[in-house]
């Protein structure tokens, strides 16, 4: 009797019903105030549990207090979508906006997933010139890659100077490795790129699966095999040093804390595969790497009591395997994806292989499910689901699925005040190209 008691008081509710009915979990008080719900969903509200909706999730322990916690109005109650505005431009994209729509015919065939025309990624925020060249060599390079570089980056750059005093980025050719990316504002190539918007320097060298956590600065002479620097956070220095390559497209393989220990990670493992005659130039650089790198106090260990450290706050694996790290305040901060890996891969791959647009979209729809219980995550201030969704799409590899990753991870990143993520993320969305044709200055 009390169960048709409370099913009448809400029939009588003169609010409108929720849209998300018993699948509803938010906790606004605004929310909440504005629709009604359904007896189920109080019931299970006073019993708690909707907390574990999600199954159990793995989050490190911080500070308790929720005071500290950000913002979160980029996404209200309203259901939407706010894309973050870089300098002086702001946009609004409803969740639903994120339905792959308005396909249009590719520019090359060869990078299609299937015979359907892809979306062309449309983005809302605009460019930005870079000013003039700062006269300092560190602020220069942030400047144009919006990112610090560590003290290692600029001692290897000195090591290779004394191997190869005309062209420093060339020391390592024996082991067919280049100095590339942020390198070639020591070199000076970058003096002769005629734009100066930042998506053209953010591009530089930006293989087609990095993720703007990562940067490259060597790149190898076959199989995309490039090395680079990871960071969760923009404003923080790398974390470690890793590897990428077209042998695991999209795996992130990490090598050492800075880039002297992932040269001779890299070393070490094409001395086992080269022939005697080979391998002796190879031991010579190996040496010559670790006597300076011993000067400079720098480890040449694989992993780190750092790397370790960060591992343990790693909230979720991710597709490329290096994880995310997000800032957890007691249980917030963090909820699993309902979703297992392989699970999220075969939905990926149904809209990837879909026939015709009718089809694409229905299997769209399972993925635009997920997107909204990103939203809901993001009200709640648990900010790293969605950049683990949005990180998972972007290494599947499918141009498809360019414009929900921009959205999904561009609020994301400005959430947890990332920034920088959100230009290199929208300009590698607009020029992102496969191969290892991936300098800028082959292209403008």
């Amino acid at each position: 009797m009390e169960d048709a008691d409370e099913w009448k008081l809400y029939q009588k509710d003169p609010r409108v019903a929720c849209k998300y009915g018993e699948k509803c979990y938010r906790k606004n008080p605004d929310h909440l105030k504005a629709f009604k719900h359904s007896p189920k969903r109080k019931k299970e509200d006073e019993d708690g549990k909707n907390k574990d909706m999600w199954g159990p999730s793995k989050k490190q322990k911080t500070d308790d207090s929720k005071d500290d916690l950000p913002n979160t109005s980029h996404s209200s109650s309203s259901d939407e979508f706010v894309v973050p505005a870089s300098e002086d431009c702001s946009s609004t994209v409803t969740a639903t906006d994120t339905v792959i729509s308005d396909q249009k015919t590719s520019q090359d065939d060869n990078k299609a997933d299937s015979d359907l025309p892809i979306p062309q990624f449309e983005d809302s925020v605009k460019d930005f010139n870079v000013g003039d060249s700062p006269e300092d060599i560190r602020y220069n390079v942030e400047q144009k890659f919006l990112l610090e570089m560590p003290d290692d980056f600029f001692d290897f750059w000195d090591f290779c100077s004394q191997i190869n005093k005309e062209k420093p980025e060339e020391a390592l050719a024996k082991a067919g490795l280049t100095l590339v990316g942020p390198y070639d504002v020591l070199t000076g190539k970058l003096k002769s790129l005629k734009s100066r918007k930042i998506s053209s320097y953010v591009c530089h060298w930006r293989y087609f699966y990095d993720p703007p956590e990562f940067m490259t600065v060597i790149a190898g002479d076959e199989n995309e095999y490039h090395i680079g620097y990871y960071r969760d956070d923009p404003f923080s220095l790398p974390g470690f040093v890793a590897s990428m390559s077209s042998i695991k497209p999209g795996n992130i393989k990490p090598l050492g804390e800075n880039i002297f220990a992932g040269v001779c990670s890299y070393l070490t493992q094409r001395m086992k595969e080269e022939n005697p005659f080979k391998k002796v130039p190879l031991q010579r650089l190996y040496k010559e790497i670790e006597l300076f790198a011993k000067k400079k106090n720098y480890s040449l260990e694989a992993v780190t009591q750092g790397m370790k450290k960060r591992n343990k706050q790693v909230v979720a694996k991710t597709f490329h395997g290096a994880g995310i790290v997000v800032p957890l305040h007691g249980d917030v901060g963090y909820r699993e994806i309902p979703e297992t890996p392989a699970n999220l891969r075969k939905m990926f791959q149904k809209v990837v292989n879909a026939k015709t647009d009718d089809e694409r979209r229905k299997h769209f729809d399972d993925i635009q499910e997920l997107i909204t219980n990103v939203q809901f995550a993001y009200d709640e201030g648990d900010f790293g689901m969605g950049l683990e969704l949005g990180l998972n799409l972007f290494t599947f590899g499918s141009e498809l699925f360019h414009k929900p990753i921009y959205h999904v991870l561009g609020v994301g990143y400005d959430l947890l005040g990332r920034e920088p993520y959100i230009d290199i993320l929208q300009a590698h969305l607009k020029n992102r190209r496969r191969g290892s044709n991936v300098s800028i200055l082959e292209v403008i």
